[in-house]
């Protein structure tokens, strides 16, 4: 294969020329016989030439001059064309989008926008809280655990025999009546001419219920006479965890004795009646609900006066109600005496601990979503 130069300089290939020139020669040849078939149709000045080789007419047009287009050339074509003559389309907009249920909107029921969330907060009403302080809070249920295990423990040296019934109630009597005067000293000063008066009425009926008390201590002796002892015990338990779950912890009701505390009280006068049924003297059986009475329901209002006016006394407390329960259950069991000391360290110091640890993992979270709280004013006459 040998290179022809053309006459524009520009090289080209002899066999590509070659078929160059045969095409003409045959457009040529087709155009006169087609003109020798009409010579009407055809004039001098439309009668074909034919191209010699040197010619560089063809040599010079482009190749890609006699293509076909590319489809994608066609529908961009078609398109620009189209998007020239299109009309502009109107589009509506919706009103914005308010927090508002009682309107018809063009929203759905469960669509919030990005402004919802703005209003959240989160542990804006988490009270942080300090070792010591919630160490001093417990104190109040080791004293009322410590008050059930010494009542446990005077009932079962009484069933035993350890405990006549004419010491513990003379024991009792005493210690009400130090603890009934040392409350009137600490209210002399705030003592009314009305307060005088419930003072006395409050002495009366005093002493008409132990009376009474004492009279009805035969019957409450057999009332559970035809009653196992295991479901004596089963019943008496139970009424026991009652008492510690529903007792009043707080320090502000000193005189009164309100729900859930009355649950606790009446729960731990049936569980006494449950277990003075189990005495086998009248004596006993009138001694120890005295001492029940005494221990469940004044001795805990004495308490929380303690705690309301001085921290260490009430801290003394404790410490007195932990070691008499340990002692006394020392000589009944060793294995419940060492039971109520780890549980009485478990919850002064433990559950505190345990509080504090715990309340890093605390969310509590509020926003637009929380219920309304209607503000109620009231007008006093």
């Amino acid at each position: 294969m040998k290179i022809v130069p053309t006459r524009i300089g520009v090289p080209f290939l002899s066999r590509k020329r070659d078929n160059q020139q045969d095409a003409a020669t045959r457009e040529a040849i087709r155009k006169t016989a087609s003109s020798t078939s009409d010579p009407a149709a055809t004039t001098d000045s439309e009668a074909p030439t034919v191209v010699p080789k040197s010619s560089s007419l063809f040599v010079s047009l482009p190749r890609d001059m006699f293509r076909k287009p590319a489809p994608s050339q066609l529908v961009q074509e078609s398109t620009t064309n189209s998007s020239q003559t299109a009309t502009p389309v109107i589009v509506q907009t919706r009103r914005p989008w308010r927090k508002l249920l009682y309107i018809k909107q063009d929203y759905a029921d469960d669509y919030v926008d990005d402004t919802f969330l703005i209003e959240l907060q989160k542990n804006t009403n988490v009270r942080m809280y300090d070792y010591s302080t919630v160490v001093l809070q417990t104190t109040v249920v080791t004293q009322h655990l410590s008050s059930i295990m010494v009542f446990l423990a005077v009932f079962i040296n009484l069933s035993n025999d350890s405990l006549t019934g004419e010491v513990l109630i003379c024991g009792s009597t005493i210690l009400t009546m130090v603890g009934f005067g040392f409350w009137d000293l600490l209210n002399y000063s705030l003592r009314t001419p009305e307060q005088r008066l419930k003072r006395w009425n409050l002495i009366k009926g005093a002493v008409f219920f132990t009376l009474l008390l004492f009279g009805l201590s035969p019957i409450l002796r057999t009332l559970t006479e035809d009653t196992s002892n295991d479901t004596i015990w089963a019943m008496t338990t139970m009424l026991f965890f009652c008492n510690l779950a529903f007792h009043d912890y707080s320090a502000g009701n000193l005189t009164n004795i309100r729900f859930p505390g009355s649950v606790s009280l009446n729960a731990a006068v049936l569980a006494s009646v449950l277990l003075a049924s189990r005495l086998d003297k009248n004596m006993s059986v009138f001694a120890f609900l005295s001492f029940a009475l005494e221990w469940f329901a004044l001795f805990p209002i004495m308490r929380r006066y303690l705690k309301r006016i001085s921290t260490k006394a009430s801290t003394i407390i404790t410490l007195v109600l932990a070691l008499l329960a340990w002692v006394l259950f020392l000589y009944i069991s060793h294995a419940v005496a060492m039971i109520h000391v780890l549980g009485t360290l478990f919850i002064t110091f433990g559950c505190p601990l345990w509080l504090i640890w715990i309340q890093r993992y605390k969310n509590e979270i509020h926003g637009p979503w929380d219920e309304a709280r209607p503000i109620v004013h009231r007008y006093f006459h």
